[in-house]
Parts: C-alpha cells; structure tokens; sequence
C-alpha cells in the first residue's frame, strides 16, 4: 500500500462561513434544493439552498433561463457566479451565473464533515493489524481487500454511518481501526480465543459500508444499502474474494463469515444469526461499545446544555458531558 490521503480539503477555497457582504463569488457549492418564485412584481425567481462542510446559505437567482432551471432536477453540485448581499439581516448571494459540475471533478471533503484523525496516522494502524493476522488464509484475505488501491481509498473516504456515529467522511476506517484495536486487546486478556480470527473479522465486519451510503455532499444510503444493508453486502464481497483468492477451507470460511454476519447481535438489530461462537460474541459487543460511546460523545460535542428533554438525542435521555481531568 502506498501513501495516501490529505485529510485537509485543498487550499484557497471561499467557504460560506467566510462570506463577507459585498463578495464576489465564483466556487462550488452543494446545491441542496431550487424552487421557484414570483416576486410582488410578478418577476419569477429562483431560490436556492446552498452548502459546503462549514454551513448553508440562501441564493437567489433573477431572470432565470428556463433551460438552466429544468436543468436543476434535484441535489447535486453547482458553481455559483455572483455576489454577496444582505437581505433582511441576513447573507445571502445574488447569483448571477450558475452551472451543473460533475461530482467526480470535486473534493467530497469540502462539503462534509470528516475525522478530525490523521488519515494517514489511521492507515498506519491499519497496516499494523495487517502484520499481527499470521494465519495465511486470513492474511491472504486482508491483503486482497486493503492492498487493493482503488478498494482502500474508498474504505478511507466512506462514513461510519449515515446519523448516529461516525457519521463523517473518514468513519469507516476509524471506526475499524477503534474495534480492532479493543479487539486485539480482548485476545490478548483470553488467549483462547482465536485472535487472528477475531482481528481479521474486525478489520472486515463493516466493509459493505463502502457500497452501503453515497456521500455526494450529503450522507445517505445508496438503493442496494437502503434494500440490502452493509451486513449482506459485506458477506457477499467477502465470499466473492474467497473465490476468487481460493484455497480456504469451506469450514475456515464458515467460522468467519458467522462472526461478521452476526456483529449485530441481534435480530432486531439487524443481525441475520445471533452470535454462537466466542469470538462473535467479543467482536458484537465491542463493535456496539465503540459505537455507542462514539454516539454519546457526538451528542454532547460542542453543546453548551448538556441535560435535554427526552428523546431530543439518540439514547432517549439526558446526557452528561465527559470531561477529562486536564480540563478541569
């Protein structure tokens, strides 16, 4: 595997956060809706909600083309040419100019929030686990996924999930790394479990995530991750590899495919089989620990009241901040 990854979107870009009445501006930005208007008038408009990774802002578009609008079916990205103007005690840009832009032909991480960890301090944890996994049929298997470039940079890019945690460019991977960490760990405190076994299907419980949400500025689930879930997604790119790779025992596969396909724990949760063996049963309640203490920090992040009413946060009651002795 080589290097990869600049966390840090590129330099220069006029982020809303930063507009200034009376701006120019000529950017990209993540149109999230257009509708139409009249004015008092009768002149017809076009308002607009547009986004990127610091916030949103109002626009307004006059004399609009009705080619250029029946252009604008939905979300997607837009470059924007126009002004910065207070309206009502409020930003918003006059556009004067605007044009449909490809989402291949824009960085994803300047309109979505992403881990606030080292991208490429999260790849070197990754290549670590790699060399701790000695069994070959599993080494093998891990190779096959994260030496693969194309495969990698997805798995680093993709979110953890779409609300409730790691619900940012770059979740996937740290949420891995967090439960193969304290996976690793739980093998080294009960050395009869199979640790090699464990670590490999921590490393790969959430794989189908890549191909589970779309995250073209703004996170959602893609039409085979809305109908089929990261869980079956997963196992399929898992038994398409064994295929592919060969030489792995129908049993070796079994043992494995029953701790990924199981991480849930339970049905309602989404997990096809209850956990029957050990090592499902460490990676189920670690995979959910790590989750829901992501989720409670997410909650409480950056909020000034910490005890709201029920049913206003994911756990369905007040919460109350952590905080570390140092800041104190």
């Amino acid at each position: 595997m080589t290097d990869v990854y600049q966390q840090q979107p590129g330099p220069g870009r006029a982020f809303i956060a930063n507009l200034v009445d009376g701006a120019a501006v000529d950017e990209i930005f993540f149109l999230k809706e257009a509708v139409p208007g009249r004015a008092r008038n009768g002149q017809p408009y076009l308002s607009l909600r547009l986004s990127d990774r610091s916030g949103a802002v109002d626009a307004r578009a006059w004399e609009v083309d009705p080619a250029w609008q029946d252009r604008l079916p939905g979300p997607g990205f837009l470059r924007v040419h126009g002004k910065v103007e207070t309206f009502r005690g409020r930003l918003r840009i006059r556009i004067e100019r605007a044009e449909r832009v490809d989402a291949a032909g824009v960085d994803q991480r300047d309109f979505l929030p992403s881990s606030y960890r080292d991208t490429g301090e999260l790849v070197g944890y990754l290549r670590y686990f790699l060399t701790e996994v000695y069994d070959q049929d599993h080494s093998r298997l891990l190779e096959s996924f994260f030496g693969d470039e194309d495969f990698l940079k997805r798995f680093c890019l993709a979110p953890g999930d779409a609300r409730t945690h790691h619900a940012y460019l770059g979740g996937l991977l740290e949420h891995t790394i967090s439960v193969a960490t304290l996976c690793q760990h739980v093998a080294v405190q009960h050395p009869r479990l199979d640790g090699d076994l464990l670590v490999t299907a921590a490393l790969l419980h959430d794989i189908g995530k890549v191909d589970e949400f779309t995250y073209e500025g703004q996170i959602d689930y893609s039409r085979e991750g809305r109908l089929l879930g990261h869980v079956l997604l997963g196992q399929r790119m898992i038994e398409e590899r064994i295929r592919e790779l060969g030489g792995i025992s129908r049993e070796r596969e079994i043992e494995l495919l029953h701790v990924l396909i199981s991480h849930h724990g339970e049905l309602e949760w989404g997990a096809p089989k209850r956990p029957q063996s050990a090592e499902a049963l460490v990676l189920h309640h670690i995979d959910n620990l790590d989750a829901r203490v992501k989720g409670f920090l997410e909650v409480v992040e950056g909020r000034g009241e910490v005890s709201w009413p029920e049913l206003q946060n994911y756990f369905r009651r007040p919460l109350d901040e952590p905080m570390a002795a140092d800041r104190e």
